[in-house]
This record gives C-alpha cells, structure tokens and sequence, in this order.
C-alpha cells in the first residue's frame, strides 16, 4: 500500500492538505527530500514552523540527549530542568518585565491558555478580536478567528461575549464602552488573513485605548514571533508591549510547543489549579526550544532575516511590476506574501513550483495568497533560486 493510499484508509478526510500526492522522507536545513528522492527547497518551513531549518543539529543533539535523560512526567507531578530554563530564555528575549510562561502544545492551546487568563485576572467576560484573524480551531481559540468562515461552519454556537472589530480605534472604543471587555486579542501580521502587516500608529492606540480602560492586549505572535519577521516579536516594530503574548510555530523549531507569556504580577492572578496541561512544556519540546532561542542568537538571525526579507520583498515588487496577475506584495521580514487576483491562478502556481523543486504555500480568506516563509537560516542564493522557479511559473 502507498503512502497516499495508507493515508486514505488510516486517517479521517477531515484533514486539509495543500498538495494531493506530495510526500516526503526527510529533511535538511531548508530542503525537503521525497521519497523518490528529489529535493525541493521548503519555502514554507512547515507552515512557519521549522525557524532554525528542518534537523538542525544543534536543534537535533538537545532533543536526543534530553531523551536519554527524560521524556516525559508532566509539571504537575515533578519539577525538570527545561521546563524552568525555557521560562529563564523566555524573559532574556520577552519586552515584558518579570515574565513567566505556561507552557502547553500548540498555538491554539497558548490561545486559549491567554483568553483564560484574561478573562480570569480582570473577572471580564469580554473578549474583542478584529475581522480576518486566526487564532486557532479550538472552542475558544475559533471564536475569535475569523480569517475563513468555513472554519467556525457547523461549531456555533461558539464562546459568548466576543466581539468582532474591524480595524478601527473607533470601533473598538464603541466596543469598550458598551461591553465589559477584559481582553483584546491581534497579530501583528494577519497570518491567515493574507499577510497583512496590521499599522503602527492603529497598535499604539490600541495600547492607549487599553491603558485607558483597564483592559489587557493579547499579541497573537504564533506565527510571526521568534524572530520570524526580524525582530523576536513582530510587534516591537510597533514600539509597543503587550500584557500577554502567545508563541508556538517557531519556538521549538518543528517540536510541539505552545507558550503563554505574561509579566510576573498577571500571572499571580492566575490561582493554582485554574489551568493544567498534562503534556505541555514537555522535557524534549522545552529542550529544542532552548536550543532554537540559542541557535536564533549565536546566528545573529534577526538581522539577517530583516536585511534577507527586505531583500526578498523588494525583488518581489520588481515581478509585480513586470506581471499583472500580482496584486499586492506584503510582509515583515521572511514573513511575506504575494497576494494574486484569483485563487486559481495560486493553485497552478504552487503546483509549478512543486513540480520545479519549491515548496510554496497559500493564504488568505479566499486563498488568493502565496506566502514565503523560508527557515530563518536562508541564504540569499536560496532566496534567489525560489525567484527565479516562481518567475518561471508566472510566465507559464
């Protein structure tokens, strides 16, 4: 039985999939190897996953020597090593003063890990998000997501007392008036909602509005922190902090880890018992952690993802002026989308590219967007490669 026909019998259909047939048995820094044993180089890194490159070794020796030592007992029973000294790196990268992590699986759970915690530390039951995020499928992750509506069809109804915003201050000040709003979740870059790069000036009223109104900011950094867009977190190009962040995606470079972060006195709001995770912050996941956080330092990978993705946008412009069918280039560091007239024509260009050894994914609403996302440890010949096969395709 083939892969694809295994994956058929085994596996529910539930499961979305950018590519009908596209397998793969391995990895290596920004490659992916079929099982035929072609290589294709990964410009979507595992949906923003893998930061530091698929098996970096560095990534790879933490991981193995942690399993030799301890794989798993959950927090709740015993206190390991990793667990702490992720919180201890956290804090060295965090804007926040005194921050502390709860640690769990994923993106999803580090957003419903914030909406608890908000909702419980200010005794408000109102949570504003704004139109086209992501945050997650889960129950309350899911009700603040609206990027597509397909993902909240059949689940309603979904978590009471949220309220969808467009982006505007004054909207959401209306919100704030008439509700008992004790949150406010966004990305600073739309990741499902198309790439979309949310302004400066509309966050740093958000923070003032909060301010004002005794009511906490959520940065939804899941897919844009981590060094992602240039900086550790894509809202420090904004001047401003946050009272709450969530991490995954890149913090564990493909490991499976969700982080929560919040200054010391929030978190003491939190009493003991009001949240739990029997697998979060796993000894293996906080490991590759530590060691992607090293590997982004020692690598000097901020700048070189800010000067590399400010070099990838301005090449992509000059396409967009030479073909019509590109709509709009967009994005903060090697966070970047191309957004395209129909979805149509994405699908045969990320079919091309495929076919030509680049891995390129699809965004937005109506999955009108090609996004480049490579591992933070691209270099440029790479970058200049991925052009060159998705030129090509573009003149097809």
């Amino acid at each position: 039985m083939s892969m694809l026909e295994q994956f058929k019998e085994y596996t529910s259909p539930v499961l979305g999939r950018y590519f009908e047939d596209f397998e793969v048995a391995s990895g290596k820094g920004c490659y992916l190897y079929g099982t035929d044993g072609k290589e294709y180089l990964d410009f979507a890194s595992g949906i923003a996953t893998c930061s530091t490159g698929h098996c970096h070794p560095k990534v790879v020796k933490a991981a193995i020597e942690q399993t030799k030592k301890l794989i798993h007992t959950c927090i709740g029973i015993a206190l390991y090593e990793p667990y702490g000294s992720l919180g201890k790196e956290i804090r060295s990268i965090s804007p926040i003063p005194n921050s502390q992590i709860f640690a769990c699986q994923s993106g999803t759970e580090a957003v419903e890990s914030a909406l608890k915690l908000v909702k419980y530390a200010t005794k408000k039951p109102g949570i504003i998000a704004f139109e086209g995020s992501f945050h997650g499928r889960t129950l309350g992750a899911l009700s603040v997501t609206t990027s597509k509506m397909k993902y909240r069809d059949g689940y309603e109804p979904l978590l009471p007392e949220v309220y969808i915003s467009p982006l505007d201050l004054s909207s959401v000040e209306k919100i704030i008036k008439e509700h008992q709003i004790g949150g406010i979740i966004f990305e600073p870059v739309m990741g499902e909602g198309g790439y979309k790069v949310i302004s400066p000036i509309f966050l740093q009223g958000l923070r003032k509005l909060c301010d004002n109104n005794d009511v906490l900011l959520i940065a939804d950094e899941v897919q844009s922190g981590v060094g992602r867009c240039g900086k550790w977190f894509a809202f420090e190009h904004a001047g401003i902090v946050p009272d709450v962040i969530t991490l995954a995606k890149g913090i564990a470079s493909g490991f499976p880890l969700g982080l929560c972060v919040a200054g010391r006195e929030l978190m003491a709001k939190w009493s003991k018992g009001a949240h739990g995770s029997t697998f979060g912050g796993n000894p293996v996941s906080c490991s590759a952690a530590i060691a992607t956080i090293n590997v982004i330092k020692e690598k000097s990978l901020l700048e070189k993802t800010e000067k590399l993705g400010n070099y990838l946008i301005k090449q992509l412009k000059k396409l967009q002026k030479k073909y019509s069918q590109i709509k709009e280039v967009r994005g903060l560091g090697l966070m970047v989308g191309v957004d395209f007239c129909d979805n149509a024509i994405v699908k045969k260009i990320m079919n091309f590219c495929l076919e030509n050894g680049l891995v390129l994914i699809s965004t937005g609403g109506d999955g009108t967007v090609i996004r480049f996302v490579p591992p933070l440890i691209v270099k440029k010949p790479q970058i200049d490669k991925a052009l060159e096969i998705f030129e090509e395709a573009l003149t097809k």
